[in-house]
């Protein structure tokens, strides 16, 4: 069992609970809490649930979830397993052949161009040399890459009601809803507007009543 699945299942034996209290009691699925504890994350349908119920899981069992969502970020940003590079074939001796043909004409022409420019004096006066305007690079945010989604902050949450979601990060938007004992479908689209991560809307609208069978979709551009 590794650090961040070792962590989740001692804090839950320490509390005297089975996996069973906790899918009755966090609406998560023993599934997916034993596939936590066991660091599975290829059960899960998406990385977007992991995270979510993650968070969620972590709060329940009172532990930090912040250092456990930073735990899982190191182990998702791990580097990819060494691929070995593909075969490069070296170009045929004809085709050599004829690039230097060629250019070795082009450089015998640039040489009697140049004479003939100089035999006939040139061209009086000064040459102006067109100014370039370097173009402008905007800074990314520190760390060298895009700075993380920022949402709003999650406000209160009621069993059976819809909350506000809109402009919610997505793992604190699946985290509100599994509090709110409801399930959820998530529509990733082009980063045509808003921010990647961020929930751009929501159906039905928030104060909605629902029940178990109420399914919230979440629409969120895609990162």
């Amino acid at each position: 069992m590794n650090e961040l699945g070792k962590v989740l299942s001692e804090a839950r034996v320490q509390r005297g609970l089975t996996l069973e209290d906790c899918e009755r009691d966090t609406r998560i699925s023993k599934r997916y809490l034993d596939a936590l504890e066991r660091e599975d994350w290829k059960i899960f349908p998406a990385p977007v649930y992991s995270r979510a119920f993650l968070r969620t899981y972590a709060q329940y069992l009172g532990l930090n979830p912040a250092e456990l969502m930073r735990a899982f970020q190191a182990q998702a940003e791990e580097p990819p397993p060494f691929q070995p590079l593909p075969q490069v074939l070296a170009p045929s001796p004809t085709g050599s052949m004829s690039w230097l043909l060629a250019g070795g004409v082009l450089l015998f022409l640039l040489i009697a161009g140049i004479f003939l420019y100089m035999s006939s004096g040139g061209t009086s006066g000064k040459t102006k040399t067109p100014s370039v305007t370097a173009p402008t690079v905007a800074a990314e945010a520190s760390g060298g890459g895009p700075a993380p989604a920022v949402g709003k902050a999650p406000g209160e949450v009621k069993k059976g009601v819809v909350p506000d979601l809109k402009d919610l990060r997505l793992d604190d938007a699946l985290a509100q809803l599994d509090s709110a004992g409801l399930s959820f479908v998530v529509v990733e689209t082009d980063q045509a507007q808003g921010q990647a991560g961020i929930v751009l809307s929501q159906d039905p609208e928030p104060g909605t009543k629902g029940n178990s069978s109420t399914s919230v979709t979440l629409v969120v551009p895609r990162g």
